[in-house]
């Protein structure tokens, strides 16, 4: 086979595995901020960058929808920042399918350590055909979720 060829047939080989993507999960990553916070908690919740911080002197729920192009599990987990355990974050994936008839959840996972950024991975979340996904995280006062995670 000649250079030219073997360049052809590289080339042409390199342009399909282009072409036809990857299967390769990738992290998808949105702040805190995309919460849903209720009016009625809305001036003592503030946000700065990606992060929000509870400041309403008692642990709040927020819920942060997750797009999903397709079903399967999805690996999830959350930054966040308290100074205690006195100002902890706890998340849970929650996913539900299409026609609401299939639900499914992880563990409540709180923070580790206290005092410093913490990368909390959740385990697996199972996303049921056309379905939807979501985390739910408790913040308690003084403490900041910073961003949730999944893959796609």
């Amino acid at each position: 086979m000649s250079a030219r060829t073997i360049i052809t047939v590289v080339g042409i080989g390199a342009i399909a595995g282009l072409l036809m993507g990857s299967d390769t999960a990738h992290a998808l990553r949105v702040g805190g901020h995309a919460a849903i916070v209720p009016s009625s908690i809305d001036g003592c919740t503030s946000t700065a960058y990606a992060a929000i911080t509870n400041n309403c002197g008692s642990t709040t729920t927020y819920t942060i929808p997750l797009p999903v192009g397709t079903s399967g599990s999805k690996a999830v987990g959350f930054r966040g920042l308290g100074a205690t355990e006195a100002n902890d974050v706890e998340c849970r994936g929650q996913a539900m399918n299409d026609a609401h008839t299939g639900y499914w959840a992880t563990s409540w996972t709180s923070m580790p350590e206290f005092g410093s950024v913490q990368d909390v991975s959740m385990g697996s979340l199972y996303v049921g055909g056309d379905g939807a996904a979501y985390m739910r995280c408790k913040v308690d006062d003084g403490a900041s979720l910073l961003t949730v995670e999944w893959a796609e």
